[in-house]
């Protein structure tokens, strides 16, 4: 596959990379450098992030180990109200509740994620790759709560304004659902088959998002197709 380069602050030390297959300009991935700790993106989600059930899907390329914040949604009132992290094992924090799920040892490779939960029984499962895990239990009954901040490849603290849990590598279509997809459509996602449909929390490609740097607190507007990819692998 080839690949077209491109990044905002000039190395890639201080931002991000941002990837586009040429066949293809509506896969994006953001590159985040194990180098670089200033990096996240702000997500303008498309309908108040107010759930009852959800389904998280993403395809990330990181290291297996750690703790490495892929969504983070954080309100006044709850700094883990909604947390989705990978590394040596996938996190989910609801709530302020944590729950977690194997991951498979020493996958260097690209994975791909779904986590589903409903509110109903408080049911969590872990997707990976197409299949699904052990389902289990957390925030029975829950519905998260509305007018909190929505970032991808950091978590903050909404009261000290504080960043933690970086992510080192690849993330790319990340879309989040305000229900529980089938088995069907999350297989068929795995898959990449053609014709599914978008998030309607999050939807890759069509939410608006913005590309952050922490200690500049400068941030630039992200669309697809990105216009600034520049260099070609």
């Amino acid at each position: 596959m080839q690949l077209n380069l491109g990044w905002f602050t000039g190395n890639v030390t201080a931002g991000f990379w941002v990837i586009s297959d040429t066949k293809s300009s509506t896969f994006p991935a953001f590159y985040f450098p194990v180098e670089n700790v200033e990096s996240f993106v702000e997500v303008h989600p498309l309908r108040a992030v107010s759930l009852q059930a959800f389904t998280l899907c993403f395809w990330s390329r990181a290291q297996p180990q750690g703790s490495q914040t892929v969504l983070s949604y954080s309100t006044g009132e709850s700094e883990h109200e909604l947390e989705v992290t990978v590394g040596s094992e996938l996190g989910l924090w609801l709530g302020g509740h944590f729950l977690s799920f194997p991951l498979q040892r020493g996958a260097q490779g690209w994975l791909h994620h779904c986590v589903t939960w409903a509110a109903p029984e408080g049911t969590a499962t872990l997707w990976l790759n197409g299949a699904a895990g052990k389902a289990r239990s957390i925030q029975k009954g829950y519905v998260s709560r509305a007018g909190g901040s929505l970032l991808l490849g950091k978590a903050r603290d909404p009261l000290l304004g504080t960043f933690s849990n970086g992510l080192a590598g690849w993330l790319s279509r990340l879309n989040l659902w305000s229900r529980v997809l089938s088995a069907p459509e999350v297989r068929a996602l795995a898959l990449c088959r053609a014709g599914q449909p978008a998030g309607d929390v999050i939807a890759w490609g069509q939410t608006p998002m913005a590309l952050c740097e922490i200690k500049a607190m400068n941030c630039r507007i992200w669309h697809s197709p990105a216009p600034w990819l520049v260099t070609s692998l």
